[in-house]
């Protein structure tokens, strides 16, 4: 029998391996945690305002046991005190048929005409500037999640908004 002041041997490392491998299998770490923590982290950094998904439908609980999929969509809309935003999905334009496949459009409209949307998905980001009616397109993004930053350059006093990650 060892004491509490004896190093650490092989058995108790063995055993240390089995408790992680219970944890492991009880309570598994969700594969979608480190987007979430770098997500709080940019909020928390930019002090920045975090828009609500419209229609929380649209957000489901994935696990091992899940009976129904979540109903696919190709619009959704944010909103924040500050500003909404809704966008759209579709297959990306272009002329390689394989590369339209892999790629994604964004349409979307801002209820800030002029404000810079940027599209941070896993590949990088994707900005552009809206239009004079609050229109915007970011063509050839990736299939996967991506959450969005709303600035608006002109106005030095909004804050920036950061909608909740989706897929597309």
């Amino acid at each position: 029998m060892t004491s509490h002041t004896d190093a650490i041997d092989a058995r108790d490392i063995a055993n240390l391996h089995h408790v992680r491998d219970l944890f492991g299998h009880a309570d598994p770490v969700p594969s979608d945690l480190a987007e979430r923590i770098k997500f709080a982290i940019t909020v928390h950094a930019l002090h920045a305002e975090v828009a609500e998904l419209m229609d929380s439908a649209l957000l489901t609980t994935r696990g091992a046991d899940a009976k129904v999929e979540p109903t696919p969509t190709d619009s959704v809309t944010f909103t924040a005190a500050s500003v909404s935003l809704m966008v759209s999905s579709g297959p990306a334009d272009s002329d390689d048929a394989d590369d339209a496949d892999d790629r994604v459009r964004v349409d979307g409209w801002v209820t800030t005409p002029g404000a810079q949307i940027e599209a941070v998905t896993t590949d990088g980001s994707s900005t552009v500037i809206s239009d004079a009616n609050g229109r915007f397109v970011l063509d050839d993004l990736p299939h996967g999640p991506v959450h969005f930053v709303v600035t608006d350059p002109g106005n030095e006093d909004m804050r920036p908004v950061i909608t909740p990650t989706i897929q597309i």
